[in-house]
């Protein structure tokens, strides 16, 4: 065996990889990561993860599971991937999904989950680290005209939008542009878009006492009905349900 390898190899097998992970994580403000046991019960997170789940200390979130620190609906999206990780080994990948902060605004963020293994090399748990989808996204590489069409619709998404449109705002044809905003974001400009909409739907749900036609209007949709169907789809939940889950934790 190579000497590096070797030197490698008997300094990693000294050390505790959770402990590592979290002492380097406490100190980055803006990426949240977590550890999980078998039984989905958080065992360590660091300060950006705490205070995103409205939380002043680790100690608060630690023995808990997600059913417990957020809606159900979002409890049950990230025990699927849990499950992947912890039952099957499979690692989740700059996941985008979403997340209600503590003042039940609404981002998009994306997150990356692998298993821990033990010293006997069965999985005990998972870490995973979590960051808002822009922020994470623009860490991953300079595309500029790419980040254009993301200001463009984060900006424009109540009015309607098509593929060529955001295309036409990174100055690339159709297919390339729909094949680098794939590569660079893990989901179609449509799909993103859709994202977007919902997001804002989510904010009004909440934030206003506007109908769900009013809000479906308001947020790019062409009715009511289409946003109730694109929503429970993507949210696992109908907006009048999430209006209500959400205003009873008011």
């Amino acid at each position: 065996m190579p000497f590096s390898e070797s030197l490698s190899d008997s300094f990693f097998e000294e050390v505790d990889p959770v402990r590592r992970g979290l002492g380097l994580y406490r100190h980055l403000n803006d990426v949240c990561y977590f550890v999980k046991n078998r039984e989905g019960r958080f065992v360590a997170a660091n300060e950006a993860l705490v205070l995103l789940l409205g939380y002043a200390r680790e100690s608060d979130v630690v023995g808990k599971t997600d059913f417990e620190l957020v809606p159900t609906y979002l409890a049950d999206h990230y025990l699927n991937d849990d499950q992947q990780v912890l039952l099957h080994g499979e690692q989740v990948v700059n996941k985008v999904e979403l997340v209600t902060r503590n003042d039940l605004s609404v981002y998009w963020y994306t997150t990356t989950k692998v298993p821990v293994y033990g010293k006997d090399g069965s999985i005990i748990g998972l870490e995973g680290v979590t960051r808002e989808f822009k922020a994470a996204s623009s860490a991953l590489g300079a595309y500029p005209e790419l980040f254009k069409v993301i200001d463009f619709v984060e900006e424009k998404y109540s009015e309607k939008i098509c593929v060529a449109d955001m295309a036409g705002r990174a100055n690339l044809s159709v297919r390339t542009f729909e094949r680098q905003f794939k590569k660079r974001f893990n989901l179609s400009p449509i799909a993103y878009l859709k994202k977007v909409r919902i997001n804002a739907a989510c904010r009004e749900l909440i934030h206003s006492n506007h109908t769900i036609a009013r809000i479906a209007m308001d947020c790019g949709f062409c009715d009511q009905s289409y946003m109730t169907k694109e929503f429970a789809r993507l949210m696992q939940i109908t907006p009048q349900v999430y209006r209500d889950t959400h205003l009873r934790s008011l």
